[in-house]
């Protein structure tokens, strides 16, 4: 009987080990630095709609030959800010048509974690309150940069110089290393550049998701 116990006993903590080993599994090395290659690739573009110039924009002829009865629309400035507040039309070229075309393509490269608050200031612009005394305080108002329009096109709002964040750094991903390797998460070391310049090694994380690896922090 004591036998039979002291084997259970083998087994459970065999199967726990088994079971330990599986969650903190390594992946193949070459597996995540050619994800990551790729991926890194693809972020310049979700960079650029979502922090510097954004889409490119259509061309008078693009509105006639989409939208037939619709031209490119005069410029309507916000007062206050000064901000051109009008929405024009995403050229159809980029292949992005919708807010939701948007969101697969930036879910095709980013984690849902990271994608979030980018959508949330994209598509849905936010509010800030500043100032603590009541008698004295404003509103620092940001409005989506991209709206589906009601006239059936994807519609970007130009953003003013201060509101574009510089983008000029790139990476070397021909060399890279893995400093992290355990179950659905990674990280790799990279070399990057700004500007063409030397700008020293980055660390960009991975999470592995239903769909394959996925970016988990910012490349610009």
């Amino acid at each position: 009987m004591r036998n039979i116990i002291r084997a259970a006993a083998l087994f459970c903590v065999a199967a726990l080990a088994v079971t330990a080993l599986v969650s903190c599994g390594r992946h193949d090395e070459d597996e995540i630095k050619k994800a990551a290659a790729e991926l890194i690739e693809k972020s310049y573009e979700i960079n650029e709609i979502f922090f510097g110039e954004g889409l490119p924009l259509a061309e008078e002829e693009e509105y006639a030959s989409t939208f037939p009865g619709y031209a490119v629309p005069a410029p309507s400035v916000d007062p206050d800010s000064g901000d051109d507040m009008t929405y024009y039309m995403v050229s159809p070229k980029t292949g992005y048509f919708s807010v939701d075309d948007i969101k697969k393509g930036t879910l095709a490269v980013y984690t849902e974690e990271y994608a979030e608050p980018l959508f949330d200031m994209a598509f849905s612009g936010f509010a800030v309150t500043v100032g603590g005394d009541r008698t004295e305080r404003t509103d620092a108002v940001s409005y989506a940069r991209y709206i589906d329009t009601t006239a059936g096109y994807l519609g970007m709002r130009k953003l003013a110089d201060h509101e574009i964040l510089p983008l000029g750094r790139t990476y070397d991903t021909s060399a890279m290393t893995v400093v992290k390797n355990r179950g659905n998460e990674a990280s790799v070391s990279v070399k990057s550049f700004v500007d063409g310049k030397d700008a020293g090694e980055i660390e960009i994380a991975l999470k592995l998701t239903g769909d394959g690896w996925r970016l988990d922090s910012p490349t610009y």
